[in-house]
């Protein structure tokens, strides 16, 4: 169990830091406040409810909780489901050799860990391993409880806690408490024992009564979203092709396996398991007939009767007698099969991966490559030919898209991704603007396949911006700082804090002794509208006398938002030092707003922006 435990773990971690986050685990991200600051439980239900309301809190609770230790990487995220999906592993072996024999639930464990579709969700960032875990863990407790004869408190406690959780972990726990409801009152014998059972799952259901009005006004909404769902018939072939690992002539000898089995040594246990697993199945397809749930793409929702029926299959690989080496090449055709599946690609059409393209940008080397070498007024422009890296579901889902999540919550700086063959005249548009907000931008693109728009996305920032060196030059990657000349390319963000709430974001300043003229740049952030009305900045170039000798007084709204260069000549000034100065002050009053820089630690009415010499 041992080996089978570190295979899991290895066939789960392949890839952690690697597959893009997708859409689903950004909505994850977004529930659990990765755009923001880890939620407490209050600001996840009040997120669910915004963006997800069909969803329940528990996962992204607990995702919120680890993110304030181990942080919002997608590998550390992911790892959630890693543990979980072991943790299932492992307690289907318990399961499996309290009911049945060892030899069946470590055959039943194997079957799990190497099952493609699977293992997909062992570094999926989403609910899934967790709500399998938590099946089979409540599933066993309930066996100790119905078939045991001196039943502990603490296992009563588990069994009622694993059952509170199952209904906040996803709504399709329902199915659990279906499979096993109806073993329940068919197959075990009236007496207090099973009165409790019935009791305890009543309590349980009474503590997840005050969300489920939520969660049914959700899926109301959600059905909204919901396209070209499977019939029914398509759903159980596509379950017997995905059990099978992608082979579905594997289910030939299965089935013989299974049956002879059976045939050779009747067990009620087995039989109890089948009929379980048999009652999710169809609870499962009845709800998918009346609701239309399952698509190509949802196929995620049979992982609830999925360790049973793995049991029922290892049971008939493991009661062949004699002859193990049977066993051992239908296993060994398992794996193949499940590796030709995986490394074909055909399994994601059914995991609802279809966002993890080859034609989607490498955005964990961005952050990777970048982590250290950019400030927080950095804008990255990069290219996507999938067209979804940027995309945002504001009115559900998220605010937030893929892109966000890798640069502002991984670098914290702000970027998007043009789209690689976008027309022409939107491409100059969309270009112009980023231009009009940021006076320095990153230009990403992978010089091994250069995006279509590439070419005329330079030119245009060519056109006001001077390159600076790469800061990554690699085969696949390369990212080129661009800025405005007044900023420099070593230009560090220059931050000041006024009174009043207002924020110059940066500033910068430049004197040309050719053109005999000093250059200062400001972007500013206002708090609101009515601030541009109320303030004027002005500019103003002291002389070592602290005398003015130069001025230039604006508004705010006369274009110097978000940020602006204000030039004052210089030919006609006595050789000598003097200090560019800034100063924000009440358009009406002329009262000056301190301003603090908290770089230097000076809080002031002016603040310098440029110590400069005119030459004789």
């Amino acid at each position: 169990m041992t080996g089978i435990l570190l295979l899991a773990f290895a066939l789960g971690a392949h890839g952690l830091d690697l597959d893009p986050i997708w859409a689903d685990e950004l909505y994850s991200l977004t529930s659990m406040g990765a755009f923001e600051s880890p939620y407490t439980l209050g600001q996840v239900v009040q997120s669910l409810r915004r963006y997800n309301p069909d969803h329940v809190p528990l996962y992204f609770y607990m995702g919120a909780l680890w993110a304030r230790v181990a942080g919002w990487s997608q590998l550390s995220m992911r790892l959630i489901s890693l543990f979980f999906g072991m943790l299932t592993a492992a307690t289907l072996y318990r399961f499996g050799a309290h009911v049945l024999s060892q030899r069946t639930a470590l055959v039943a464990a194997f079957l799990t860990v190497t099952s493609a579709f699977v293992i997909l969700y062992f570094h999926d960032l989403r609910m899934y391993t967790m709500l399998m875990w938590l099946g089979i863990l409540h599933t066993w407790l309930y066996w100790r409880i119905a078939h045991g004869h001196h039943v502990s408190r603490l296992t009563w406690v588990l069994f009622c806690g694993s059952a509170i959780s199952l209904f906040y972990t996803h709504n399709f726990s329902t199915l659990v408490f279906a499979g096993l409801a109806f073993y329940h009152l068919l197959f075990i014998k009236k007496s207090l024992c099973w009165l409790k059972v019935i009791v305890a799952w009543c309590i349980c259901a009474l503590v997840f009564l005050p969300y489920a009005p939520f969660v049914i006004d959700g899926i109301l909404l959600h059905q909204e979203f919901d396209r070209n769902p499977l019939d029914t018939m398509a759903v159980i072939d596509t379950f017997a092709l995905l059990l099978a690992n992608g082979q579905i002539v594997l289910w030939l000898p299965i089935l013989l396996t299974i049956g002879y089995a059976l045939a050779r040594r009747q067990r009620g246990s087995i039989l109890r398991i089948l009929a379980v697993a048999s009652s999710m199945v169809v609870v499962l397809l009845a709800i998918h007939m009346t609701f239309h749930l399952i698509t190509i793409t949802r196929l995620r929702y049979l992982l609830v009767p999925w360790l049973l029926i793995n049991v029922v299959i290892a049971y008939g690989i493991a009661e062949i007698p004699k002859r193990a080496w049977i066993a051992h090449v239908l296993i060994l055709v398992w794996l193949i099969a499940g590796y030709r599946f995986t490394s074909s690609g055909d399994i994601l059409n059914y995991a609802g991966l279809m966002s993890r393209t080859e034609n989607f940008p490498p955005l964990h080397q961005y952050e990777r490559h970048l982590r250290d070498s950019v400030a927080s007024t950095d804008f990255l422009v990069g290219f996507d030919e999938s067209g979804v890296v940027s995309q945002v579901h504001r009115e559900y889902y998220s605010a937030n898209s893929i892109s966000d999540y890798y640069l502002q919550t991984m670098l914290g700086i702000d970027g998007t991704f043009l789209h690689s063959s976008k027309k022409r005249y939107r491409l100059e548009r969309d270009v112009r603007e980023i231009l009009q907000s940021h006076p320095h931008v990153l230009l990403a693109h992978d010089p091994s396949n250069v995006p279509l728009n590439y070419a005329r996305t330079l030119a245009i920032i060519e056109e006001a911006y001077a390159p600076c060196p790469s800061l990554v030059d690699e085969a696949a990657l390369r990212i080129r700082k661009y800025t405005h000349p007044v900023m420099r390319c070593d230009h560090r963000p220059a931050p000041i804090d006024y009174d009043n709430g207002m924020r110059l974001i940066d500033r910068a300043a430049y004197y040309d002794a050719d053109g005999e003229i000093v250059q200062a740049l400001t972007w500013w952030d206002v708090p609101d509208a009515a601030t541009l009305d109320e303030y004027n900045i002005s500019v103003q170039v002291i002389s070592s006398e602290w005398n003015n000798v130069r001025q230039v007084d604006r508004h705010l709204y006369d274009k110097l938002i978000p940020w602006s260069v204000i030039e004052l000549p210089t030919g006609d000034l006595t050789p000598r030092e003097y200090r560019l100065m800034l100063v924000l002050y009440d358009r009406e009053t002329g009262r000056r707003v301190i301003g603090s820089d908290p770089s230097s630690g000076e809080s002031a009415e002016i603040l310098p922006l440029l110590v400069f010499s005119v030459p004789a």
